[in-house]
């Protein structure tokens, strides 16, 4: 077994993870960064189109933090953590300029000096600083050569199975090294999760193949209280055809105009004033309406229309997703492309405080890991705002709190327990094939627990995640060598995946009313009085307990705000 030991261990190698290990390498401590996959090639940023919201000295007249603020917790249905949201409008302007001043490029008017903005659903300005359609890979371009240059370790390929405690302490984390099939123990004196979402835990998602919920099962297993994860945002404009691209982004919201199968532009009816630029929770729901009236297209969608743009428009502004279409067949000058809702981002996840310090000592998280900030539906360009202040936060803290403290001792028992469940995997001679699993998994999960939502389907969805649950033990390889098993692989993420969708569904049960990105058919109105809370998760034993916490309204409260909160 490989041995390492750090001050500060990150583990996720998306945008989040990067600017954690940055923020903490300036603070004389020793970071090391643990990435399941390869650095700018794994994780959701590197495919992130959008832009960053963030009103600093580029904004427009009558912008500033303040309007940023009541854009993102009305969007967010008023269930925001309003200390998280005004850390992040106040903090993103100068960390969007501290990433130029580390080489990041944003694009610019023909003058060369103002930012060109985008504005997108629940913005009431263009706040936003891009680059073309790829500003996520421009971040992650620019963080891994600031990471080179302070000689932050980088360990890729590295699976992370447990967290490891020590007196309720972080005392680091045991992984499996996919590329030669061993297990690594990392020492640490404070973690750092990183680790982005859960999209594949259904059947349609924009999110890559590796986004499987690690982070949530890792703090929940730590015994880290998660909050909101009833809360799953559905991106409108999902790829339908081909499969091989199936859920992915297939456009931007600010460049087209939804039509139904007859044509209409049917955003404005749901939301006259924004149209196409109202929240995504609405904008899904909209389509999955329009689908269920019998007002969709063949494959069970609606349509883009980029057609109103000058020539050449679509390809300046979103050369990649341009060159996607041209694959098919497509020109978006002249041809509608069928689209539907695809799971893209949680709201929810790790309870965090000012600090991005989790309920466990010595763990903190950053970016889509963590809860509170974006509520119950996120604004678009809030994301890479997030990881940028939250990856600040959670280094520095991280940071201080590995300077003041020892590297704590921990049960080498707990290592062997990974060990011999990877094991008992690859000896397995017969059983359920994790890929077989996964799937009655991600479509249950999309049936049951998706867009739209009531009792019956969350109950029956809960009980087969209880049975696919007793199905993990069972799960048998056809690869049996331990180095690059891509099986292997997806049985471990399986485990992930399973708790990840028992906490969406007890806390979608438990939710009995309709807000942001969490829709009740059978409880379909926002409740202020009784449901402005927080649901709390906690693993005790192999049980999931759930309880209940006020919302910070410390600043602006919705009419009819419950007193408790």
């Amino acid at each position: 077994m490989q041995c390492f030991s750090v001050d500060v261990l990150v583990i996720g190698g998306g945008a989040a993870g990067m600017m954690a290990a940055y923020e903490a390498s300036k603070h004389s401590v020793s970071v090391a960064l643990v990435s399941k996959g390869r650095l700018e090639r794994s994780g959701c940023t590197v495919l992130a189109p959008g832009a960053i919201a963030g009103a600093g000295s580029w904004r427009q007249p009558g912008d500033s933090p303040d309007i940023h603020f009541r854009d993102t917790v009305e969007g967010g249905a008023y269930l925001n953590e309003q200390s998280l949201v005004r850390l992040l409008v106040e903090h993103t302007p100068a960390l969007i300029l501290e990433l130029e001043q580390i080489g990041a490029l944003w694009q610019r008017e023909a003058d060369g000096e103002t930012y060109s903005l985008r504005i997108d659903g629940g913005h009431s300005y263009p706040r936003c600083p891009f680059l073309e359609d790829r500003t996520g890979r421009e971040m992650m371009r620019c963080l891994h050569g600031v990471l080179r240059k302070r000689h932050v370790q980088v360990w890729e390929d590295i699976m992370i199975t447990r967290l490891l405690l020590a007196d309720d302490r972080i005392a680091g984390a045991v992984g499996y090294d996919l590329a030669h099939g061993s297990m690594v123990l990392l020492r640490a004196k404070s973690v750092i999760l990183a680790c982005g979402g859960a999209g594949v835990v259904y059947q349609n998602t924009s999110n890559p193949t590796d986004v499987t919920g690690d982070g949530f099962a890792l703090a929940l297993a730590a015994g880290a209280a998660l909050m909101d994860m009833e809360f799953v945002q559905f991106y409108p404009l999902g790829f339908l055809f081909p499969d091989s691209l199936r859920g992915a982004l297939a456009g931007l919201l600010y460049y087209v105009h939804l039509r139904n199968k007859n044509g209409e532009r049917f955003m404005l009816r749901y939301d006259p004033e924004r149209a196409e630029l109202s929240t995504r929770d609405r904008v899904a729901r909209a389509i999955c309406n329009e689908v269920r009236e019998g007002r969709g297209g063949p494959r069970g969608g609606v349509y883009i229309d980029m057609t109103h743009h000058e020539p050449g428009y679509i390809a300046r502004m979103q050369p990649s997703l341009t060159e996607s279409y041209q694959k098919q067949g497509l020109d978006p000058e002249k041809d509608w492309l069928e689209v539907a809702p695809s799971c893209h981002f949680f709201m929810g996840g790790v309870k965090v405080d000012r600090n991005w310090a989790s309920t466990v000592n010595g763990l903190f998280i950053a970016g889509e890991t963590g809860a509170g900030v974006q509520g119950a539906n996120r604004l678009s360009q809030n994301a890479l705002s997030e990881l940028l202040v939250s990856g600040h936060f959670a280094g520095l803290a991280a940071a201080q709190s590995a300077s003041g403290n020892e590297q704590a001792a921990f049960d080498p028992a707990v290592v062997q327990q990974e060990e011999s469940m990877v094991a008992r995997l690859l000896a397995r001679r017969e059983g359920v094939a994790p890929g077989v699993l996964r799937q009655r998994l991600r479509t249950l999960m999309w049936e049951h627990a998706g867009v739209y939502r009531n009792e019956h389907g969350l109950l029956q969805a809960q009980e087969e995640i209880a049975g696919l649950r007793r199905q993990l033990e069972q799960q048998c390889l056809v690869q049996k060598d331990p180095a690059w098993n891509s099986e292997l692989r997806e049985a471990l993420e399986n485990y992930f995946l399973v708790d990840t969708a028992a906490c969406i569904v007890k806390s979608a049960l438990l939710r009995k009313e309709s807000r942001g990105a969490h829709f009740r058919e059978d409880y379909p109105q926002t409740d202020q009085k009784n449901w402005l809370q927080h649901v709390i998760l906690q693993k005790k034993g192999d049980s999931l307990t759930a309880g209940f916490a006020p919302v910070d309204l410390c600043e602006i409260k919705p009419e009819g705000a419950c007193e408790l909160a």
